[in-house]
């Protein structure tokens, strides 16, 4: 696209006035009827192979939708079969197109800026003027992911409206339990109607028609190319051909075919179609669909014209076509209507409106503090913190605190929505929209920092009870989570975010990300080193939504590869999510194979390694465990491999062993590691030698950061004792005298490098100048 003029492309608003045109042609009904069927159902099993840029996306699909219901919908057939092939074709051509138009005012504006110097001091600023204008950010709105999954939409209902319970049924007779109900039989029905077609998948044509290629070289191939994928695209249709076709003795080929086809047409708009009567027994079954449905005619949604535009097919998503049937094309869109419309509901009730604001904000906390304190118990999580000082200057509090040796996390909960005069590009609402939910909160949470880290303010719990936070803490990371769906809120929370050059970035939630995030890393230290990656890697890592961040991390873990500037992330390895999270939820029982997260790396030794330094009650417990995670799965299976073997090895010959991991040299914390097995069960005689030679270890190889492991002979535990030392390297007087005594006898000890073999004749990794073999590569 970089290579392509803006000049040379069409403007939005011409592609939009043919996709018009396009939905309204006679039959076009039934096209769009196989493409949200092949775009919306897919094999669970191959959620991680799906090319989802080859699909409608929810957004486009209801751009489509909210066209259609703007007339009464035409259920003719269309003229020629083939002018379904030809309407499929026609919209994902229009689709892309639109894509692209979007995409015009950044190409417009690079072109401009090529050839000029940018200023490195301030690439952020620059960032934010090129990356942050209204037109800049209706692209990453419109394509941004769905953001949640259709059952945590309904899975959040109850815990986002509970107390505007009464509120609600009282005035829409939308009750939580009967909603919920009602939604899942319809997805019981439309799932079962489903069952008459067969999952097709898209990506065999390419396999097809290149075997077929490869037997056809004639000048009539690509007429032939245009029958095979005719034949294909309604191979899997074709028991709805057959359906209705019952006394066929009796008519001639012409009239089977005619049937036959007939047969089609309704069946699959049937797809689609609910009855009222299949409800009977549901008690609100009248008012759900007075809240949820619409009768398609001239002249409704007429506001709807373009991208941001209110489009009345996302809260009325069941189009009623007449007496007894509701068309349902995309079920994800009724939960979301279900969860985002008592939210309008409520907010254009004059007499109602503040009280669901506070509501609004009560809940958000709750939610977020639901999450968190069953990650990291409820002694160290604190809700409704407030933060004072003796002078009372920038008093403030925080909604939930969070509490893991020597790191802390600040969280701060908003609703705000994203306007619709935002989806739309405008500047003023979206910097608006984005200082309430996202700028507020980020500056907020600065000021609690700084407070927490200066040690100089009382904190008090929700009951009025101070919380005494340890003097340990030496970080403390910064969250913001939003009940409400924000749109590209990953990308706009980074671009947009104004911050000083020395304040560290925050990373920003839905409540949705926020259930996933929780679900894979319940540990509170896996949990909190996810958090300190995303915000330590905000510059170098890109991806569109959080998920896609998660998969990665799960998969490969988020860390600097040394060979790349920078990394966009592929919004693969969010499938990776869907393929092994969506299929949990949903309780289907289907193979492992291809579920990466499933089969991701685990080592049973090293996580009971970890299990016995959690135990420990040191606040840099956080930061041992932290260090240990940076490492790769290979390096943390030798580290335990090793460790094993040394205690093994004090057992059958009753010798104190010890080995030590000198810091990589590419490694700019230095951080290193020793291990030391004694030969007894005298723990302080243990604590006492370890403290001893790590003390050594660290000032010989000049390192930064110092973990020793110790073991007792006697004790069945991998460790008994942890010394950790972080202090940064300096010269002293002292030590050097006693490094050099200590290192000047026969007794090296034993080296492991976790990457490659250090040759004899390299400098010593430990920082001696000395070449390995002539230090302490000697005497191995």
């Amino acid at each position: 696209m970089l290579g392509t003029s803006a000049a040379s492309m069409r403007n939005t608003e011409e592609v939009i006035r043919d996709l018009k045109g396009l939905v309204n042609s006679r039959g076009y009904i039934y096209a769009l009827c196989m493409i949200l069927f092949e775009d919306f159902h897919i094999n669970p099993e191959k959620l991680h192979e799906m090319d989802w840029d080859k699909s409608l996306s929810v957004n486009e699909a209801s751009l489509l939708l909210g066209f259609l219901v703007q007339e009464m919908i035409d259920f003719s057939m269309p003229k020629n079969p083939m002018d379904l092939i030809h309407f499929k074709e026609k919209t994902y051509e229009l689709m892309k197109e639109l894509h692209q138009s979007l995409n015009i005012p950044f190409i417009e504006k690079l072109e401009k800026e090529i050839g000029k110097a940018s200023d490195e001091k301030n690439h952020r600023k620059d960032a934010k003027e090129f990356f942050g204008t209204g037109n800049m950010l209706i692209e990453p709105i419109f394509y941004s992911g769905t953001g949640a999954y259709d059952f945590q939409y309904l899975e959040f209902l109850e815990k986002k409206y509970k107390y505007d319970k009464e509120w609600l049924y009282k005035e829409k007779q939308f009750d939580f339990t009967q909603v919920k109900s009602i939604i899942l039989q319809i997805k019981k029905i439309l799932t079962k109607k489903s069952e008459k077609v067969s999952l097709y998948k898209r990506e065999v044509l390419p396999e097809i028609i290149e075997n077929l290629s490869q037997k056809h070289s004639s000048e009539d191939w690509e007429k032939h190319i245009k029958e095979i994928l005719s034949m294909v695209e309604f191979h899997q249709y074709a028991d709805l051909f057959f359906e209705d076709l019952k006394e066929k003795e009796n008519l001639s080929t012409e009239q089977i075919r005619e049937a036959c086809w007939n047969s089609f047409y309704k069946n699959l708009a049937e797809l689609f179609v609910i009855k009222k009567s299949d409800f009977e027994s549901y008690v609100n079954i009248e008012a759900f669909l007075n809240n949820f449905s619409i009768f398609p005619k001239k002249g409704l949604n007429s506001h709807f014209q373009t991208i941001g535009d209110y489009n009345i097919i996302n809260s009325h998503p069941i189009i009623h076509l007449a007496g007894d049937n509701y068309f349902v094309p995309i079920t994800f869109l009724l939960s979301e209507a279900a969860y985002e419309s008592p939210y309008y509901w409520m907010i254009t009730n004059k007499k109602y409106n503040n009280q669901a604001s506070s509501n609004r904000g009560k809940v958000g906390e709750e939610i977020a503090y639901d999450y968190l304190s069953k990650v990291f118990g409820a002694s160290r999580t604190f809700k409704s913190v407030k933060v004072t000082t003796k002078r009372g200057q920038d008093d403030t509090d925080i909604d939930v605190l969070c509490i893991l040796g020597s790191k802390a996390l600040c969280v701060q909960v908003k609703s705000k929505k994203l306007t619709e005069l935002s989806r739309k590009g405008n500047d003023t609402a979206l910097n608006n929209d984005f200082q309430a939910a996202i700028q507020d909160a980020y500056e907020q949470g600065l000021v609690s920092r700084h407070k927490i880290l200066g040690k100089n303010a009382k904190f008090i719990n929700e009951h009025g009870n101070e919380i005494h936070l340890s003097e340990n803490i030496d970080d403390v990371y910064i969250m913001g989570i939003t009940t409400e769906n924000y749109p590209s809120l990953t990308h706009q929370s980074h671009i947009m975010l104004v911050k000083e050059d020395q304040e560290p970035y925050p990373i920003f939630l839905t409540v949705f990300d926020l259930e996933l995030v929780t679900h894979y890393l319940n540990d509170p230290y896996d949990f909190l080193y996810y958090i300190r990656q995303r915000i330590s890697y905000m510059d170098y890592f890109k991806a569109d939504e959080e998920m896609t961040f998660l998969g990665y991390h799960l998969d490969r873990k988020l860390w600097k590869n040394p060979e790349a500037a920078m990394i966009a992330l592929d919004k693969g390895f969010a499938q990776l999510i869907d393929r092994n999270y969506y299929p949990l939820k949903a309780g289907l029982k289907i193979s492992d194979e291809g579920d990466a997260i499933k089969n991701r790396w685990r080592n049973e030794k090293f996580d009971q390694l970890c299990d016995q330094l959690k135990c420990s009650n040191e606040a840099k417990i956080t930061d041992i465990l932290f260090h240990l995670f940076d490492w790769s799965g290979d390096a943390r299976d030798k580290l335990v491999y090793y460790m094993i073997s040394t205690k093994q090895k004090t057992i059958i010959d009753e010798g104190s062993h010890d080995f030590t991991i000198l810091p990589d040299s590419g490694d700019s914390t230095r951080v290193g590691v020793t291990y030391y097995s004694l030969n007894s069960g005298d723990i302080e005689e243990l604590y006492k030698r370890l403290l001893s030679l790590c003390q050594l270890r660290k000032y010989r190889s000049k390192g930064d950061i110092w973990i020793g492991f110790g073991s007792l002979k006697s004790s069945p535990n991998m460790i008994d004792v942890v010394v950790f030392n972080d202090d940064k390297w300096k010269y002293d007087e002292r030590l050097e005298s006693l490094s050099k005594d200590f290192w000047s006898g026969k007794r090296r000890g034993k080296f492991i490098n976790l990457g490659n073999r250090i040759g004899r004749n390299e400098l010593c990794p430990c920082g001696s100048g000395l070449k390995f073999k002539k230090c302490c590569g000697g005497g191995k």
